[in-house]
């Protein structure tokens, strides 16, 4: 599945789609989100993160109904505001794997451009980089309105630097907003998996045939178990070619013994249904594999054939 080397990625001819070339060789197809679903996830997103401020100002003033000092109570309500407004994303982009609420409902996730895992730095980085976005000039608007200098340049200004950061996924083809330039990422199309019961049902059927250890199934984690549903939806006239590859490098990774199966299609449908069924009772008992690397020696990376 995806190695630690570096991707490459093409674009393809139609606009908003794009291919993303793993370090195996296998292409993947994505298709950018559109500016406007980007715009209703952050808006559904910055509605949840005011619900939740409005909630801490009440909390705060019932707080203080009851006799509590407001200078710690203010204290308290600025720490926390920070916070939500710092680590909200941060955090379920983190959880969810490049998504947020508003994300999961527009259907949208954060990619990795380079095609590999969506690293923890990358996910801080490109969040971090909406505080010099949008909360800062805005933060700087209810300043300038006490201070008395609403029509000076002061605020024309933090205007003019919102205006030009918040429409730049306007005026470039990846629709990339400064936090994905530093980062190194992609917002694409997520629609509704169809493909999970299909491919686990289709398991089922050829699962005596295809009989894999716990050994096995413990090479791979999440991210390779997203890999593989992404390439068990492929379709045109590349699709057999790649799952081809994929299940090759997949029998060399975890050893394969026996004769290549006929079906390469079903071969992965097997060990796709029979991973999840693997990390999904892992993750019951407390432990969740990001990936191949999890846990691995680090002077063992890079040595297996396959990576």
């Amino acid at each position: 599945m995806a190695a630690s080397a570096p991707a490459a990625v093409r674009e393809a001819g139609r606009s908003g789609l794009r291919t993303i070339v793993t370090p195996e060789g296998v292409a993947l197809p994505v298709e950018l989100a559109g500016r406007g679903e980007r715009a209703v996830a952050f808006l559904i997103d910055l509605t949840i993160l005011v619900a939740a401020i409005v909630g801490l100002l009440l909390l705060g003033l019932y707080l203080n109904a009851r006799g509590i000092p407001v200078d710690p109570l203010l204290i308290f309500l600025l720490l926390a505001t920070f916070v939500l407004r710092s680590f909200y994303f941060i955090f379920f982009e983190l959880l969810w794997n490049g998504r947020t609420p508003g994300k999961r409902i527009t259907r949208i996730r954060v990619v990795d451009r380079a095609g590999g895992h969506l690293r923890a730095d990358a996910v801080f980085a490109r969040n971090l980089m909406r505080e010099a976005e949008v909360f800062l000039p805005l933060t700087l608007f209810p300043v300038l309105v006490v201070r008395g200098n609403a029509g000076g340049m002061a605020t024309v200004l933090a205007l003019v630097w919102l205006l030009v950061l918040a429409l730049l996924p306007l005026f470039n083809r990846d629709r990339r907003r400064a936090g994905d330039l530093v980062a190194g990422t992609w917002v694409v199309k997520s629609p509704r998996a169809a493909l999970m019961p299909d491919v686990a049902g289709g398991a089922e059927a050829v699962a005596p045939a295809f009989a894999f250890t716990n050994e096995q199934l413990g090479v791979y984690g999440i991210h390779e178990l997203q890999t593989l549903e992404t390439v068990l939806r492929l379709t045109g006239t590349s699709a057999g070619k790649a799952r081809e590859e994929v299940a090759s490098r997949v029998r060399g990774r975890i050893g394969w013994r026996e004769p290549a199966p006929a079906d390469d299609g079903e071969f992965l449908k097997a060990f796709y249904a029979a991973l999840r069924a693997d990390l999904e009772r892992r993750l019951a008992f407390g432990e969740r594999r990001a990936d191949k690397h999890h846990g691995e020696d680090p002077r063992r990376a890079g040595t297996h054939p396959t990576r």
